[in-house]
């Protein structure tokens, strides 16, 4: 296997998982949008039932996070949450092979030929 390099394909940004967000990312997510942490909170968030504070998705078939660009770039990557930063080196899913194009290519495998989909929505 060969070091993983992002391609940028943008699976990683949608799909079912949530992206829990800790209170330093929801502090630095905040002031980089200049809002206040309750206005942050009230318009970027959701709360989980276990209570973790959770990224809205843009509403899409595909569930795209909320700050994943048409191009696959994250619109806030310099100061991306906490959870983001691990993938895929210190978490992934178990479909994380089928669908990342650079774990793919580090296995040598060929690109990805599907998107993360919604369970919901097929």
């Amino acid at each position: 296997m060969s070091e993983f390099a992002c391609h940028r394909c943008g699976n990683c940004c949608r799909g079912d998982g949530d992206v829990a967000l800790t209170p330093d990312d929801v502090t630095r997510l905040a002031a980089h949008a200049g809002l206040a942490v309750e206005a942050y909170l009230a318009r970027y968030t959701w709360q989980r039932e276990d209570g973790a504070t959770c990224l809205i998705d843009q509403g899409d078939a595909l569930r795209s996070c909320v700050y994943l660009t048409p191009e696959n770039t994250c619109q806030v990557h310099a100061l991306k949450p906490t959870q983001c930063v691990g993938f895929p080196m210190k978490w992934r899913p178990s479909d994380a092979l089928e669908i990342c194009a650079g774990l793919r290519a580090a296995a040598g495998l060929p690109y990805p030929t599907r998107r993360t989909m919604n369970r919901r929505t097929g």
